[in-house]
């Protein structure tokens, strides 16, 4: 007979190559999946945006008094890099006993199909440069997603990079936020520069 059982470590690279697909396509269903729901539509090769905000009043702030957020603002984009995607955020923050805003930017390297934060499905786990913490954006329904802040992140004024008092800020209420989906003009702040705001400005 001329056929010959295949060489172990040839058969073992065809079993890894295998489960490689299987797992890229599963981590490509589950990027369309996020994408569609946290955009309105799937990555095309240009950047895609969605913003997300929410006012808390004076109300629920005297209801929560270990929550020191007042407002919370942010932008989620997605790029293509090397035809993979690549996912980021920019967070604004202000608190109750400062008119100041705070951000905060990280890269999100991976989506997960879960509910670990109380979202129906998907989640971007995301961290802040410097090992300055992480924070989760999990989609809740279409109109709005679940900011997941664990252990507080790194902060710093806006327009500097100054963020010796990131931890004093966070309170022990700070840990989960839902945001209301917004237009896209509403985070012009969070803009990276002037190309990003054009696109803002668009709708992309």
């Amino acid at each position: 007979m001329m056929r010959r059982a295949l060489p172990a470590a040839l058969t073992a690279a065809f079993v890894f190559a295998g489960a490689n697909f299987s797992a890229s396509a599963q981590e490509s269903k589950e990027d369309e999946s996020f994408q569609q729901r946290l955009f309105g539509r799937t990555l095309d090769g240009r950047q895609i945006h969605a913003c997300f905000s929410r006012v808390y009043d004076d109300a629920h702030l005297a209801q929560h008094p270990r929550q020191n957020v007042r407002t919370m603002l942010l932008l989620v984009k997605a790029d293509s890099d090397s035809d993979q995607p690549r996912y980021g955020l920019r967070l604004g923050v202000t608190f109750r006993k400062s008119g100041a805003h705070f951000d905060s930017a990280g890269d999100c390297g991976s989506i997960h199909d879960t509910n670990d934060v109380g979202g129906s499905a998907g989640v971007a786990h995301c961290g802040v440069d410097c090992d300055g913490g992480s924070i989760d954006v999990a989609i809740k329904d279409a109109k709005s997603v679940l900011v997941s802040i664990p252990n507080g992140a790194r902060i710093w004024r806006a327009g500097s990079d100054d963020d010796r008092d990131r931890v004093k800020r966070f309170g022990a209420d700070d840990k989960v936020f839902r945001l209301d989906k917004m237009a896209l003009s509403e985070c012009l702040r969070l803009a990276d520069d002037g190309k990003e705001k054009a696109s803002l400005r668009r709708g992309q």
